[in-house]
């Protein structure tokens, strides 16, 4: 038999009876009734899960059992699942009891001291099986009294589903996990089922299978934020839906009507159980929520600003409450992680104070400065003299390159904060760890390279130039290497005229890039200054010098320039910076930097430096 009380805090019941109803069902249903649960889609996957929770339930020696793990991971629907399974056989007497919507421990003290006295009879030769689901917002409330009813009701065995264990001696544990990833996996087939019938064959082709599984892969596998996002679909397309989500994003969308209210949305699932939570726990979460990758102990410390044992303590709490996970650091030790469902969840909620968010981003730049600073030896002017390309043993360092791979989200999210506040040349610190031999490298850095370095000069001035330096020899090596010796030769070119170093006193790395790369990239010459003109000049050679003067201010064709390139040359010969010719010009910054790059390729300059001196030599 199988009966399910839904307790609330007025005392009212739905689908089911209150625990003082248990002897009239009894009285009106002598014989085992059929099972009653929810009507609900069949569980998706799940097998081994299902298959270990009725062999643990098949167990003689088990008394206690609870299913634990992150909300929405589905706990519950794995143990009505087994339970059904259980009770079907006929040996056992199952009765659920869901706490969701109780506050009131002494609520939970009466309903089983009742099921102690008066509950259902046991089944000759059978069990008890006593289901509690959603023990979390009266946790010690129902370990007492579970403690109780085991103590006085040999027969029984209770079931537990809670994001936080009981923590008693009889308790087993059974963590609940994700559900499969891949092409192939359950939570595509999760994702599929619950996309609406209407929209359906749009997910079909091969592009959308693979946003699928990519999306899965986002949200950790969580069946909750599978669901949310699958019904998503239709309005966007599985493409959109993931940027969406990569971006922290939850489309809102109307949930079916029987569902819970927890379950309505990520919001309301993690809501639910910060009643039980303490304010320093909710609060540590909310500044861990700005990282994208696995959390050691010392970065949650310097994101809370406490010492390390009270975040050890902190971090224990929250891993005990399901609300981060440990994971095996390949180091002998521990680092944490939080779903993408719970990131996003407590960033929304630190976006709600500008302050501590901005506070928290900083922070969490400085433990990605820091960690570039451990990993890559990234101080002003380091890197230029190393070549990305050598093969040094602590280049090749497999240890480091995992480091850098696990860390790369967080590098990322570091560099676009670091960008906004005009922090140049700590935005290439980062990115010489990213795209140096350590680092995934590749043609994505190169941008992004150029683009810091000049930003760095322009704003940061003597203390910009050494990052700078690096970053375009770290340029030139991977301009080299993808085939574009002209801009490999121009980044070498400036690398070498910042750095102060002259071509004689070069590093060994830009040497041998250099030779590699022809005469070519050598810095070219700066013209001498001309003699100032004489006052006897006569009216002929006054009128010859305006009239080159004249020639020199049209575009300088003999250069190769462009008439935009010419323009550009122009406002960089007046002293502008990029972002002032960008204003100027009505374009983009990137292409001012594209413009500039070619003319100092054409003059054979190696600094705007030397643009402005040829320009202002030329108009005399």
């Amino acid at each position: 038999m199988f009966i399910r009380y839904e307790l609330s805090q007025t005392g009212r019941h739905r689908r089911g009876h209150t625990a003082a109803d248990t002897q009239e069902v009894r009285r009106t249903e002598p014989d085992p009734a059929p099972i009653w649960a929810i009507p609900a889609p069949p569980l998706i996957g799940r097998e081994e899960e299902l298959r270990c929770v009725t062999e643990l339930l098949a167990a003689p020696g088990l008394r206690l059992l609870t299913l634990s793990g992150p909300a929405g991971i589905g706990k519950s629907a794995l143990a009505h699942a087994a339970l059904a399974a259980t009770a079907a056989e006929g040996r056992c007497a199952v009765v659920a009891l869901d706490l969701a919507e109780v506050r009131d421990p002494a609520m939970v003290d009466s309903t089983l001291r009742a099921l102690t006295a008066e509950g259902p009879r046991r089944p000759e030769g059978g069990r008890q099986l006593v289901f509690l689901d959603n023990c979390d917002p009266v946790i010690d409330a129902v370990a007492e009294g579970a403690l109780r009813l085991l103590a006085a009701a040999p027969w029984t065995v209770v079931v537990c589903a809670s994001r936080t264990p009981l923590d008693v001696y009889a308790e087993r544990i059974l963590p609940v996990g994700p559900l499969r990833l891949g092409p192939e996996g359950d939570a595509v087939r999760l994702f599929t089922d619950r996309v609406s019938p209407y929209y359906r064959h749009g997910i079909t082709g091969a592009p959308e299978r693979a946003a699928i599984a990519r999306i899965c892969e986002v949200l950790d596998g969580v069946p909750l934020a599978i669901e949310i996002a699958a019904e998503a679909v239709g309005p966007l397309s599985p493409a959109e839906l993931e940027g969406r989500l990569r971006r922290g994003e939850y489309p809102a969308r109307g949930r079916l009507r029987d569902l819970a209210e927890r379950h309505r949305s990520a919001g309301h699932a993690l809501s639910w159980g910060e009643s039980a939570q303490r304010e320093e726990d909710i609060a540590l979460l909310k500044r861990l929520s700005v990282c994208e990758s696995l959390i050691d102990i010392d970065t949650a410390g310097q994101l809370s600003g406490v010492g390390r044992e009270e975040i050890a303590g902190g971090l224990r709490r929250l891993v005990h409450q399901g609300l981060l996970t440990s994971v095996d650091n390949g180091l002998g030790g521990y680092s944490f992680a939080m779903t993408h469902m719970a990131r996003s969840h407590y960033r929304q909620e630190l976006e709600r104070d500008p302050a501590a968010l901005a506070m928290a981003r900083a922070q969490h730049a400085g433990v990605c400065l820091a960690f570039a600073e451990r990993i890559g030896g990234t101080g002003v002017g380091a890197g230029f003299g190393s070549d990305p390309n050598s093969g040094a043993e602590d280049g090749r360092d497999a240890r480091r390159a995992a480091a850098i791979a696990r860390r790369l989200p967080d590098l990322r999210a570091a560099v676009r904060h670091l960008r906004q506040a005009g922090r140049y040349a700590e935005v290439l610190r980062l990115l010489l760890v990213m795209a140096g031999p350590d680092g995934p490298g590749g043609v994505e850095y190169t941008a992004q390279l150029e683009e810091s370095a000049e930003r760095a000069v322009e704003d940061g001035g003597a203390e910009g130039r050494g990052p700078a330096a690096a970053a375009l020899l770290t340029l030139a090596h991977l301009a080299a290497r993808t085939g574009d010796p002209e801009r490999a030769g121009a980044a070498l070119r400036r690398a070498i005229a910042l750095s102060g170093h002259g071509e004689r006193n070069i590093p060994h790395g830009a040497r041998e890039l250099l030779a590699a790369l022809g005469d070519g990239a050598r810095p070219a010459p700066v013209p001498p200054p001309e003699p100032p003109a004489r006052a006897t000049t006569t009216a002929t050679t006054t009128a010859t010098t305006t009239a080159t003067s004249t020639a020199t201010a049209a575009p300088p064709h003999d250069a190769g320039l462009t008439p935009r390139q010419h323009e550009v040359a122009q406002l960089v010969a007046q002293g502008l910076t990029n972002r002032q010719i960008s204003r100027e010009l009505e374009i983009s910054e990137w292409t001012v930097v594209n413009h500039l790059r070619e003319v100092m390729r054409k003059l054979g300059c190696p600094s705007r430096v030397h643009v402005a001196r040829i320009l202002g030599q030329r108009a005399g």
